[in-house]
């Protein structure tokens, strides 16, 4: 999404500018001004990628306006909107992106809007092409985006001894830690040793593989901090936190979904992680079933199954999710799935944990 905020003296320009933009949903409206001084003002608060800007207000010219935005955000665009063309040079001096005559075609419009788009995915493009990703959610696995080899470590316990300096990043560990978590099956000696040179070759592997200390990086003996290297489990975290914040945010949410591509460094025998594990695992399964509930309170039934589906086969003992399956096909009038998915569930119950479904999903099976 694009940030953009307008500036006009004159309201009703104003407002014709904002109904041009909803047409193009890439754009997002983030401030509307008809004092250039104020929209100076809030400007470094909002950051935007756009400034439409009118060239001749009484408060303050629009090229004098325009200055002072790229004093506070460099990185703002100018696109300036006016009935007045004699301004023409002294705009594209000042670097702007476009300059659109009053009235305004939509022909004309779309070519600027094109414009706008075109650098923003450009620059979205090279900004993800820097990036250096961990995922910590499904395969343990560091490297640059877009499609670049993944690190190879020298050893299970160097891979490891990075997967615990990450899960403690921004906190300073001591040595008797690791030792406890990651050496716990040496002796001491030689626990210390391959500590020692565990540190040193993720250090050269960081090296050798480009990655800068401003995007991760160990500093003292045990301290990782991490830059702008991006960590799929912190994103997580981020997506639940916001989801909460804004009271249930579906983007958020489908977000989050989107990013747990399975559990907590999983397949890796480190109980170091067990916790964090089973926790980013609850707070995925019950934000998911928030989702499936959206989805079926706005007939998107098939997005409803899909995820049901997807959380029923990653941990089968949720109660919720069978049961909002098995109401899923009696509302979709497939009682032959319901009964067959319930049979599924009773069985998994009293083979594995020895006890049957609740009297609340017995019941609810009843009414078929």
């Amino acid at each position: 999404m694009i940030k953009a905020v307008l500036i006009d003296d004159e309201r009703p320009a104003l407002r014709g500018l904002e109904h041009m933009l909803k047409e193009y949903p890439e754009i997002e409206i983030a401030g509307m001004f008809t004092n250039p001084l104020e929209a100076i003002d809030k400007i470094a608060g909002i950051r935007p990628q756009i400034a439409f800007l009118d060239i001749n207000m009484p408060q303050l010219q629009g090229i004098d306006a325009a200055a002072e935005i790229l004093d506070r955000c460099p990185d703002t665009d100018i696109i300036f909107v006016t009935a007045y063309d004699q301004y023409a040079i002294e705009a594209f001096e000042l670097h702007a992106l476009d300059y659109v005559l009053k009235p305004v075609s939509k022909e004309r419009f779309d070519k600027t809007i094109s414009r706008i788009v075109g650098k923003g995915k450009k620059a979205e493009q090279k900004e993800q092409q820097k990036k250096f990703e961990i995922c910590a959610l499904g395969k343990f696995q560091a490297g640059w985006k877009g499609g670049r080899e993944s690190i190879k470590w020298r050893t299970e316990k160097t891979k490891e001894l990075f997967a615990f300096l990450l899960h403690n990043a921004g906190r300073a560990v001591t040595k008797d830690d690791i030792l406890e978590a990651v050496y716990w099956d040496m002796d001491i000696e030689k626990a210390v040793h391959q500590l020692h040179n565990g540190i040193y070759y993720i250090r050269k592997t960081f090296e050798k593989h480009g990655v800068e200390k401003s995007q991760i990086a160990i500093e003292g003996k045990y301290l990782l901090k991490l830059g702008d290297a991006v960590v799929d489990s912190l994103q997580f975290k981020r997506c639940i936190k916001r989801s909460t914040a804004d009271n249930g945010g579906l983007e958020a949410i489908e977000a989050a979904e989107a990013l747990y591509a399975g559990d907590y460094f999983e397949g890796m025998d480190w109980m170091w992680a067990e916790a964090e594990r089973e926790s980013l695992r609850k707070q995925y399964t019950d934000t998911m079933v928030i989702l499936a509930l959206d989805y079926i309170r706005n007939e998107k039934l098939n997005k409803a199954e899909g995820l049901l589906h997807k959380l029923y086969t990653k941990d089968p003992y949720v109660e919720k999710v069978s049961e909002l399956l098995i109401r899923l096909y009696k509302d979709t009038n497939r009682r032959n799935e319901a009964v067959r998915h319930y049979q599924e569930y009773e069985r998994l119950l009293r083979d594995e944990l020895g006890i049957l479904p609740s009297k609340e999903i017995s019941k609810f099976l009843k009414e078929l």
